[in-house]
């Protein structure tokens, strides 16, 4: 949504003040198997949900590629934290509600670049629910996992931007739209003339963009107290 969680901030605040709605691309909000899993969930098909879990690593080096801009701080902010994380966060906020607790690791440990080519998030819910977010850019081995557990099983939706979701007593096919992000821009064409709120609103992104900014901070305050901790030593 934007760099910094005061950023996201100021837009939403513009767009309210403007009296105009403002419509974030979290797509994946729309995904048909998205909003099967949704439902299921809420009608109990793994009891009380306990703790999700998302993966998505790859292999990738923004310099190498025609987005070199996602490497550079003062553009992207962060590394697979904004680019990857944040999609999965926002999936997280959709299905469990409000976050009310953030601690993150972020390092630079493979690739040659000035934001961090790995993150780790552990999200708590007001609900109870737990979130752990893994993304790398420095994995050869892909991986795009999605699973929710609960008190009497647990729903797949791996890979995310499969088809298939596997849950207690079922499995099924579901496929995404073959263009990704026309479901979201045609609620958000519907919310704009209906004067409705989109799926993924300013005010709903706004969510994630504390998250990460939560994450980022206390990674380096963790990075901090180690500096202390070893310069003591």
């Amino acid at each position: 949504m934007a760099v910094t969680y005061h950023e996201a901030k100021t837009m939403v605040k513009s767009a309210d003040e403007a009296g105009r709605k403002l419509g974030i691309a979290y797509y994946r909000r729309k995904y048909p198997k998205v909003e099967r899993a949704r439902l299921l969930i809420e009608g109990g098909v793994i009891g009380r949900p306990l703790i999700a879990e998302a993966t998505a690593h790859d292999w990738f080096n923004p310099l190498e590629t025609s987005r070199p801009w996602l490497a550079d701080p003062a553009q992207a902010g962060h590394g697979p934290l904004r680019d990857i994380a944040s999609h999965r966060i926002d999936l997280m906020n959709y299905l469990f509600g409000k976050p009310v607790l953030v601690r993150g690791l972020l390092s630079t440990l493979v690739q040659p670049i000035e934001v961090e080519d790995n993150a780790t998030l552990m999200v708590g819910y007001q609900s109870g629910v737990r979130g752990v977010i893994d993304v790398r850019w420095n994995s050869h081995i892909a991986r795009d996992e999605f699973r929710v557990r609960g008190t009497d099983g647990e729903i797949d939706l791996s890979p995310l931007n499969g088809p298939d979701l596997v849950y207690p007593g079922g499995a099924e096919s579901v496929p995404a739209p073959k263009n990704l992000h026309y479901p979201c821009v045609e609620d958000f064409v519907t919310a704009v003339l209906r004067g409705l709120e989109p799926v993924s609103s300013g005010a709903s992104a706004l969510l994630a963009e504390w998250v990460m900014d939560e994450a980022a901070a206390t990674s380096r305050s963790s990075d901090e107290e180690g500096s202390t901790i070893a310069r003591r030593s």
